[in-house]
């Protein structure tokens, strides 16, 4: 006999209902107990752009490339775009609005939500620049980044050590990825992101991470010693406009980094640069067992096909390389000796509509309940410090 509804297991998080829209929210996380000398670290918020800066500190020979910032006057909504033309369209309009704090784009109000959510330091995401990461002018590409990059890093100063930013470099010309890490490391970011789906390099062929014409990126990527980001919500899978079209994109763009994690070890990425450390950003943790299970099976039955051979097991790889982050997640909290505590890094993703701001006492108090102080106190904030090293 099939189980009733009541019978089966609830995923939702008790004592939560609507939250409201983020631009609604009361932050409150200064409530929250947290186990003795924990210090909260959200590790992926996002920070959207409000100053034309890609236009005003290109070189002028480049300036007209640029995408532009402004605010549209008729919704009040700061739009981006190369010669005004906006890259998001008005479906968007909806959307933006509802994401839109003033501490999304102000760095006061900012601090100011950070210190009623009781956050410490956080680690800042780029928004609306991820659809950028396609930019078809390679060259304004390159300028477009470096820019972001070198604005993270003034923010950064300017925040007194509670807002870290995540860069990005190049890396779809490997022979100017070391060059573009180190700048992103000289100027001060403490982590950088590259994208779940490259797209394709200069002469139009798509780009292999695993291909060993993009080691030069890996190699100087583990010299550099800084952590790599992967991030979900590059692309939405579905229409917006078409019925039920919301819902289905929050559900399809928090899909799971299967196929980066078997690049990076079934590629052979890991064992030709053991150094490196991956974060896989604002898909929970509920992914992370099953496909830790699957790669496992298929090391088993077909492991006399794979190329290259693997140095060590799938969860071997996991747990000396890889680590998650999570905002509410019931279900992976259960799961989460399959992950490694260690593993594990707590984030607001402040502002997303589906953030913990506004809640986090709430969030806090379902990791308490989940995993000893020792553990928790790790996955609050002692994790994201001495990963991104933000000590000091």
């Amino acid at each position: 006999m099939a189980a009733t509804a009541s019978e089966v297991r609830s995923t939702r998080l008790p004592n939560i209902s609507d939250i409201g829209l983020s631009c609604e929210r009361v932050m409150d996380g200064r409530r929250a107990v947290l186990p003795a000398d924990t210090v909260l670290v959200s590790a992926d918020t996002h920070w959207f752009i409000n100053e034309d800066i890609f236009f005003e500190r290109a070189p002028e020979f480049i300036r007209h490339r640029m995408p532009r910032v402004w605010r549209d006057e008729e919704n009040g909504i700061f739009l981006m775009g190369v010669d005004h033309q906006r890259f998001l369209t008005s479906i968007f309009d909806k959307i933006i609005p509802s994401l839109e704090r003033p501490g999304a784009f102000d760095l006061d109000a900012r601090l100011a939500d950070l210190d009623n959510d009781g956050v410490a330091m956080e680690i800042a995401f780029p928004q609306w620049l991820l659809f950028y990461l396609h930019q078809p002018d390679l060259e304004a590409r390159e300028w477009i980044f470096r820019i972001y990059n070198e604005y993270l890093a003034d923010l950064q100063a300017r925040s007194g050590g509670r807002f870290f930013g995540v860069g990005i470099p190049n890396y779809w010309d490997p022979a100017k990825s070391a060059d573009s890490i180190r700048h992103i490391k000289e100027i001060g970011l403490k982590t950088y992101m590259l994208p779940m789906t490259p797209g394709k390099n200069a002469e139009g062929r798509p780009i292999l991470y695993a291909s060993m014409e993009m080691d030069p990126l890996w190699q100087a990527a583990e010299e550099a010693g800084l952590p790599i980001n992967y991030h979900v919500g590059e692309n939405a899978s579905a229409t917006l406009e078409e019925p039920g079209g919301i819902g289905t994109v929050v559900l399809s763009t928090f899909m799971p980094f299967r196929r980066n994690f078997g690049e990076l070890m079934f590629g052979g990425i890991f064992d030709r640069h053991p150094g490196l450390r991956i974060v896989f950003a604002e898909a929970n943790i509920n992914w992370i067992p099953g496909m830790l299970q699957d790669a496992e099976m298929a090391c088993d039955g077909w492991g006399k096909l794979l190329h290259p051979k693997l140095e060590r097991r799938p969860t071997e790889y996991w747990q000396e390389h890889c680590y998650a982050t999570i905002m509410s997640d019931k279900v992976g909290l259960e799961l989460i000796d399959y992950v490694g505590a260690d593993r594990v890094m707590w984030s607001s993703d402040y502002p997303h509509n589906e953030g913990t701001h506004g809640y986090t006492t709430e969030i806090i108090e379902q990791v308490l309940n989940a995993v000893p102080a020792d553990q928790a106190k790790q996955i609050l904030g002692g994790t994201a410090i001495d990963l991104y090293g933000l000590g000091g």
